[in-house]
């Protein structure tokens, strides 16, 4: 498995709050439009600290919920958040998943930090029942504003792939088909979660970018996240639905 480069500390929580938030909209209505009418099991894998766990839970109403996760940091703060699922400390890319077969797997921005993407989402169709369904969500691309949140990315992107994965694996997926559609948030907001990222870089020195850039980079994000203007990020997000 590729190395999680984002961390499961305090910061790391925080930030995925904010990202499950940003995402929940369309995230909620991707699996209302395309998870199975009726769901069993359901899984969430690579749930983190629950917070897809608790959108699966709310949108489907699974008879039984599964989440599964690297990070024992993470999964404490999942029991406590969804007290009637049952979480696994695990690695998605086994087979087959624990708790299979399910009526519903779900994983979002999980494929990116995976060595080999496409085959292990194909491979996720061998814990499924008849009739059920896969539902990918991962980063086609980021449409960001020249500046600080586009030096961001460029910078994650390369944080990922030292890690042994791929930021934009979106390309990568779309042999299995798939849809794609925007997550757009106010720079303002997209520089805060960034800024849990370069924090937490500057805690842990990195090879992609000396002490001082990524000082740099923490102040103008902070700065992009004080402001008002009009400014946009947009993550496009492939949705791919693989059934049994």
């Amino acid at each position: 498995m590729a190395h999680y480069t984002y961390g499961s500390d305090p910061l790391a929580v925080e930030r995925l709050e904010l990202v499950a938030g940003a995402y929940a909209p369309v995230s909620r209505q991707f699996l209302a439009d395309r998870a199975p009418a009726r769901v069993d099991v359901a899984m969430d894998l690579g749930c983190g600290p629950g917070f897809s766990t608790q959108l699966v839970a709310a949108v489907c109403n699974p008879t039984q919920l599964i989440g599964v996760d690297t990070s024992t940091e993470f999964l404490h703060i999942a029991r406590a958040a969804v007290p009637n699922a049952r979480f696994e400390t695990g690695d998605v890319t086994t087979s087959p998943l624990p708790g299979a077969p399910a009526d519903l797997i779900y994983a979002r921005l999980v494929l990116a930090h995976l060595p080999d993407p496409g085959a292990t989402a194909e491979a996720w169709r061998a814990s499924l029942r008849r009739g059920g369904s896969v539902l990918i969500e991962d980063l086609e691309e980021i449409d960001s504003p020249a500046g600080p949140l586009r030096d961001y990315d460029d910078l994650a992107a390369a944080v990922v792939r030292a890690g042994g994965g791929l930021m934009y694996v979106g390309p990568v997926l779309a042999a299995l088909g798939g849809r794609c559609t925007a997550v757009t948030v106010p720079a303002a907001v997209a520089a805060r979660i960034y800024g849990y990222n370069v924090r937490r870089w500057l805690a842990a020195p990195l090879p992609e970018a000396s002490r001082e850039e990524l000082e740099a980079l923490r102040v103008a994000l902070m700065a992009v996240a004080a402001s008002d203007h009009s400014d946009t990020v947009s993550w496009i997000v492939r949705q791919l639905v693989l059934a049994a």
